[in-house]
């Protein structure tokens, strides 16, 4: 009989990146394992998946406390799982607060996908539930996204080295190559125009993704490079407040919004520098999927994420956080330099190797049996 896991998430939402990453898994492990799914949220547009899927269906505004905690409690043990794992701080803090409720025996893996010691920031509490609970013997492993989450983990909130183990998210390489041979529907002329520089960026309109500075620093790049266009593709809260911008500038005939487009990837490769210019991330997918398009990178050097995936600098230009000037002059930089676009561009096929979705997969396959048989011995 299979083991059955229990994944448990805010939503899986087609854009966010923890959804992205249980879809991977319940789709290349389905066949090992009985796979359910646990959501706080449903929307319509969804990451496809594999297994049973349990949703509370709750309002983004959700408060009434005791009812989600009986509510996964019956799911949980409904299903009765051999091994829960938990994404996102939010879903786990819950999830450890229930086995100690119910006294649930079953072993809990938590997933760290962004920068805890960010997020205490912006939810001051935040910090005393991750160091309160995470060192409990409630939670049986840990996996970070990346090797800079697991220093933070360790240094700043006390908890076990031994505890903790680094998986890298993993990419469909293949997949996303092909799809990024597709033909352009729309600015054909502008991609496929070989005097125009086209920077591109991806990522939700938010206030931590840095399009402010971004678009700032183009105004000052347009005026050395006038033959450029900036592409953002993405939507958020601050689309609005991006056009007024735009607008103020005088930009309206080089930047962009794209909104959301359902390939992405035609974009990227057919695009010749892709700009980051967010203020914190965990480990973004985005500079990943413009090393496999074989882009050149300009990021900025937030706390986790971008230095490690572009080895310090060796795959990409690190920028100062929220500083238009340093990055309007690296973008000037090397949209002037075609040979060392060339050669970032060379570089992106040694990197990707790091990202391979079959590496990704099978570390966690690894990690969840180490466990699941560690249970059985004891």
């Amino acid at each position: 009989m299979k083991k059955k896991i229990l994944f448990l998430v805010p939503s899986l939402y087609f854009g966010g990146g923890a959804g992205k990453v249980v879809s991977s898994l319940t789709m290349k492990i389905s066949n090992e394992f009985d796979i359910s799914i646990m959501t706080l949220f449903h929307f319509d547009k969804i990451y496809p998946f594999k297994g049973k899927y349990y949703s509370l269906k709750e309002n983004l505004h959700f408060g009434r406390i005791f009812l989600r905690l009986f509510k996964m409690y019956r799911i949980i043990n409904h299903i009765s799982p051999n091994i829960m794992i938990s994404f996102i701080n939010h879903t786990s803090f819950w999830t450890i607060i229930i086995k100690y409720l119910f006294n649930i025996k079953i072993p809990l893996i938590i997933a760290v996908d962004n920068n805890p010691t960010r997020q205490s920031k912006k939810k001051f509490y935040y910090k005393y539930l991750i160091r309160f609970l995470y060192p409990l013997k409630k939670v049986n492993g840990i996996v970070s996204v990346s090797k800079e989450i697991k220093k933070i983990l360790i240094s700043d909130f006390k908890i076990s080295r031994n505890k903790i183990k680094t998986i890298y998210n993993g990419m469909d390489i293949e997949r996303i190559k092909k799809l990024s041979e597709e033909k352009m529907d729309d600015y054909k002329d502008v991609f496929n125009n070989p005097n125009i520089i086209k920077f591109i960026t991806i990522g939700r309109l938010s206030r931590e993704k840095g399009h402010f500075y971004l678009i700032e620093s183009f105004s000052h790049v347009l005026k050395k490079i006038p033959n450029s266009k900036l592409f953002l593709i993405g939507e958020g809260p601050l689309k609005k407040d991006l056009e007024t911008l735009i607008k103020i500038k005088r930009l309206e005939d080089h930047v962009i919004l794209l909104g959301f487009v359902k390939n992405q990837y035609k974009y990227i490769a057919k695009a010749n520098i892709f700009v980051f210019s967010s203020l914190h991330e965990g480990l973004p997918y985005v500079l990943i999927e413009a090393l496999i398009c074989g882009l050149p990178i300009i990021s900025t050097n937030c706390k986790t994420g971008p230095k490690e995936i572009l080895s310090n600098g060796k795959f990409g230009l690190l920028v100062n956080i929220a500083d238009s000037k340093d990055l309007a002059e690296k973008m000037i930089y090397l949209a002037k330099n075609k040979t060392v676009m060339k050669e970032y561009s060379k570089r992106t096929s040694q990197r990707i190797k790091l990202f391979e979705y079959e590496k990704f997969i099978n570390n966690w396959n690894t990690v969840i049996k180490s466990l699941l048989n560690k249970e059985k011995k004891e």
